[in-house]
């Protein structure tokens, strides 16, 4: 009896493990028909508006503010006085230095009179000495007064020599004294702040009553945006996408302060400067924007759509479909492993970098792999949209980057970034050639069956249909879900 109780238990234990396994699953495609209509393949960023000439105002001068003209917004003119410091200390040395050209003058005519007076001296010691020399010859005097009338003689040209330099001393001693004038005044002039250039007063950092310090560098007292009916904006665009960007396109953007207005502009410049923060790699876009309104202010947060390109009434295929591909599927092409000898044998390293290389490679191969899989276990576990894989793509890319520019010298790594860059042109190029997908569809057995299609330009839903094994009226699976019977 005990041996019936046990094995009783056993097969209720059993059958109760083996119950919810044995309830059969199946999966459910969901399709999407094809559709007409425009797409608008654009780069999304972010950037800050500013003026296009932006001028801080300081002080080159010490002091304390003694009087402001303006304030914030105000409408200046180049030239206009906005403020004014204590320029009674200026004053005062203006007035010394004044003086002290009069002394230097002074010094001058005194020097100058000095010269005067030596070369008559000298004009006469030179007619005593040819005096002495005729007496001489007379026999009327002795060698010691013609030597002596020499030496006094001698004197007095060196005594000229000496005036003559005391005179442009003092000329010299009097140009030092203007120039001191010239500063002093200059200084007293620096008290009188005015405005650079024509503008608007969009910043104000003193107040009457504040003391200005310049030692090193000049304190910033106002800041003058130049024209406000024409505005920049600096964007930050990721290295992913600055291959698309390019001087002259078209961009269109809006601002928190009117979310209902779309604004427009164009691109001015692509700086090729980059920018590393957080192992993230950005460049800096320019673009000039109308402003004529003046709706827009500086430092407003742009949100950018940059137009890559723009197609009206075309076929589309929904972008869940393209990124769909049944369980144990594989995607056609050139495999990983083949693209990775031939990255290799294209770039010629030596044989200790071909190996570093290589296993960053398979490493970089086996985590896209990971993600792909487990943006497919997603799609098959719910019936939402599939999280978009992207940036965890970027982040893997970006890691690959870092640790080829440790292993790679400069032209080596140069020289990569040529090879990946004609790969993904040749694998993912735009145009009217477009590029090969696949897609998947419902057969006649209701299971899925592979059609090869080409696509040209997408956007965050749907992808350009150019051409391929689609018929207009078919549908294309979107995504699958788990579900039991």
């Amino acid at each position: 009896m005990r041996y019936w109780i046990s094995a009783a238990v056993v097969v209720a234990v059993v059958v109760f493990l083996w119950w919810p396994s044995s309830s059969s699953e199946r999966l459910v495609y969901q399709t999407q028909p094809l559709s007409r209509g425009d797409i608008e393949s654009v780069v999304n960023t972010a950037g800050t508006t500013r003026a296009v000439v932006t001028v801080e105002v300081g002080s080159e001068v010490s002091g304390l503010i003694t009087a402001i003209y303006v304030d914030f917004n105000a409408d200046v003119e180049q030239g206009q006085l906005i403020a004014r410091l204590d320029d009674r200390s200026f004053q005062a040395r203006v007035r010394q230095a004044e003086a002290d050209i009069l002394m230097s003058e002074a010094n001058v005519a005194q020097q100058a009179a000095n010269v005067t007076k030596a070369e008559a001296e000298l004009s006469r010691l030179e007619r005593a000495y040819q005096r002495q020399l005729q007496l001489m010859q007379q026999n009327l005097t002795n060698q010691t007064e013609v030597d002596n009338a020499l030496a006094n003689f001698e004197v007095a040209k060196a005594q000229i020599l000496v005036s003559q330099a005391q005179l442009q001393s003092a000329k010299a001693q009097l140009t030092q004294r203007q120039a001191q004038l010239e500063q002093h005044q200059l200084d007293l002039a620096r008290t009188q702040i005015r405005s650079p250039v024509n503008g608007t007063v969009i910043d104000r950092q003193v107040d009457v009553g504040q003391t200005v310090a310049a030692s090193l560098s000049a304190p910033t007292l106002f800041t003058i945006a130049q024209d406000l009916s024409q505005m920049q904006i600096e964007a930050d665009v990721d290295e992913a996408d600055i291959g698309k960007i390019e001087a002259g396109q078209q961009v269109r953007f809006q601002v928190d302060a009117h979310p209902d207005r779309q604004f427009q502009g164009v691109v001015s410049q692509v700086r090729k400067a980059a920018t590393n923060v957080a192992n993230v790699v950005t460049y800096k876009v320019i673009i000039d924007a109308p402003n004529r309104q003046q709706l827009l202010l500086p430092g407003m947060t742009a949100n950018l759509n940059f137009i890559i390109g723009q197609q009206q009434d075309v076929q589309r295929v929904p972008n869940a479909a393209l990124r769909f591909r049944p369980a144990g599927a594989q995607q056609s092409g050139q495999q990983p492993a083949d693209r990775t000898a031939e990255l290799l044998r294209q770039l010629d390293l030596p044989a200790d970098k071909e190996r570093q290389v290589r296993r960053m490679l398979q490493e970089f191969n086996q985590n896209l792999q990971q993600l792909r899989s487990q943006q497919s276990q997603l799609s098959q576990q719910r019936a939402g949209p599939m999280s978009n894989p992207r940036q965890a793509f970027q982040q893997a890319r970006q890691a690959l980057t870092n640790e080829l520019r440790l292993v790679l010298s400069e032209d080596e790594f140069s020289r990569y970034q040529h090879l990946m860059a004609e790969q993904r042109q040749q694998t993912q190029g735009r145009g009217e050639q477009g590029r090969m997908a696949e897609v998947w569809v419902l057969n006649a057995r209701q299971e899925p069956e592979l059609r090869r299609v080409r696509v040209g330009l997408a956007n965050d839903e749907f992808t350009e249909l150019l051409s391929g094994e689609l018929g207009e009226q078919e549908q294309v699976i979107v995504r699958a879900v788990r579900t039991e019977r």
